[in-house]
């Protein structure tokens, strides 16, 4: 009988003194193991660490780490697979829940489709309230739940690149090895999917699960309210995206399809920015999107 290979599930928490508790049992209550969980605290300020501590009394086996300073998210889970010993990782925040069949599913599409070629797999999830009431699935779906946007089984760069409803981390696996290759996630940015997924594409696959993975709660102080928002937090978002896409611009610029497909994004970003009376943002996207047009003439 082949050994099931160890996940690593890393919990990371800021204020989720609300959530966190359920957070940590819906990972015990996998149906999967071998499973290594790391709680890494990123210095909150409410009464998270109290009550992580109390509930750990009774599972010894559950890594906790407080970070000294607020790190946020990208160099606290970086920090965390530092402890990790897992061939697979999941980034769960403190607020979201893994449902109880979500980590053998994972694991079950890695090896059926051969891990040496796919970086991330990922699913669906169910959207949920503050108080854990269902909202929407997160991807639509029929009346049969299944995804109503087929795109989602063929993930590529571009369609990625272009936008709209693609992504969905809060259900998704990484493959370790892949993530330490391609230099975990980048330290400078404010978000870190979006980037890390981008660069997965451009040599590995990523692969959709049809299934509803995990619930995702809808919390007002959620990171995607804050882009259109105006305070430091809104800001260092919006200057991350534009990093993200002017790295990506930089690293294709001979090819075109990649180029409109990023183009197609910027319009959006300059849309919204617009609306939300971000000017400078503005300003800022289209130079990016005349660098574009500039790469465009070469790319042809």
């Amino acid at each position: 009988m082949n050994k099931q290979p160890l996940v690593t599930v890393i919990c990371i928490c800021y204020n989720h003194q609300k959530y966190v508790i359920e957070t940590i049992q819906s990972v015990l209550h996998q149906t999967y193991s071998p499973i290594e969980i790391i709680v890494i605290d990123d210095k909150s300020s409410d009464r998270s660490v109290e009550l992580i501590q109390d509930f750990l009394a009774d599972y010894p086996a559950i890594q906790l780490i407080q970070n000294t300073e607020n790190l946020g998210n990208t160099k606290t889970f970086n920090k965390a697979v530092g402890y990790a010993h897992g061939e697979y990782l999941i980034d769960l925040a403190c607020d979201d829940i893994l449902l109880p069949h979500c980590v053998e599913t994972q694991v079950a599409t890695f090896l059926q489709n051969k891990t040496s070629d796919i970086g991330i797999v990922f699913g669906n999830s169910e959207q949920i309230d503050e108080s854990g009431v269902y909202l929407r699935d997160y991807f639509p779906t029929d009346g049969n739940r299944s995804v109503c946007n087929k795109a989602l089984f063929s993930m590529d760069l571009e369609f990625i690149l272009q936008g709209g409803l693609c992504m969905n981390s809060a259900s998704a696996m990484m493959h370790r090895g892949i993530f330490e290759q391609l230099g975990k996630y980048d330290e400078r940015l404010a978000f870190e999917d979006l980037d890390y997924w981008i660069r997965v594409l451009e040599k590995y696959r990523i692969v959709f699960i049809d299934d509803i993975l995990t619930q995702k709660r809808d919390v007002k102080n959620s990171m995607g309210a804050h882009f259109f928002q105006h305070n430091d937090f809104a800001n260092a978002l919006d200057l991350s995206m534009l990093r993200v896409l002017k790295q990506t611009i930089d690293r294709h610029r001979t090819e075109a399809p990649i180029l409109r497909a990023i183009r197609k994004r910027i319009h959006n970003g300059i849309e919204n920015s617009w609306k939300g009376r971000k000017y400078n943002i503005v300003w800022a996207y289209l130079w990016q999107k005349l660098r574009i047009h500039y790469w465009l003439l070469f790319a042809k």
